[in-house]
């Protein structure tokens, strides 16, 4: 899947244009390839995932940065997040933004963890710009597909502003032809107060 995402990855890696002073957290990090390849030279890592299992082959990728107290790995939902107002200076989804059932309850967790200033960056391979129909893959995967004015809506409603849409074009093995035609990120920024 790593692999697979490798398009993603480096785009992703592009808008967020990480700095070694950036305190991160990733929500869905999965197997934490992207933190092991972008994300490493960060001042701080953290990560919460659905899958006891991802947290566990994640602590295991990125084992040098776990024992070094550099990066933290949690069980846990987007909806409710186990961090203190203010402390991260980014926060990035991968991929997963279009699985969380809670979006909007999500993103204002978002919000408060972030410190003033602080950036949102979603990745999203699978939205309604592409001009494909999902419809088989949303009902097989329990998906929900947005459109730009559908995040910005959301964006903005949670206070987030600064909304910047990026497109790509990307090569993905499952995905149908092989080829993302118009993957989507979307970048926000949480106000200085």
């Amino acid at each position: 899947m790593a692999w697979g995402h490798r398009d993603f990855y480096i785009n992703t890696a592009k808008v967020l244009d990480l700095k070694p002073d950036d305190k991160y957290l990733e929500i869905g990090f999965g197997s934490g390839f992207f933190i092991r390849n972008y994300a490493w030279h960060v001042a701080r890592i953290a990560g919460i995932d659905l899958s006891e299992d991802m947290v566990n082959l994640a602590s295991s990728v990125n084992k040098k940065l776990v024992e070094s107290g550099k990066a933290e790995f949690r069980h846990g939902d987007a909806s409710s997040l186990p961090y203190d107002d203010g402390e991260f200076s980014v926060v990035v989804g991968i991929e997963t933004f279009f699985f969380w059932q809670e979006p909007v309850a999500s993103l204002r967790e978002i919000y408060r963890v972030l410190a003033p200033g602080g950036r949102l960056v979603l990745e999203m391979s699978y939205n309604k710009e592409d001009g494909l129909d999902h419809g088989e893959d949303m009902e097989k995967m329990d998906l929900i597909i947005y459109s730009a004015d559908e995040l910005t809506g959301m964006l903005e409603e949670t206070g987030f502003s600064d909304i910047e849409f990026t497109y790509y074009k990307g090569f993905w093995l499952p995905f149908k032809g092989h080829i993302v035609p118009k993957g989507m990120i979307v970048k926000a920024v949480k106000e200085k107060s």
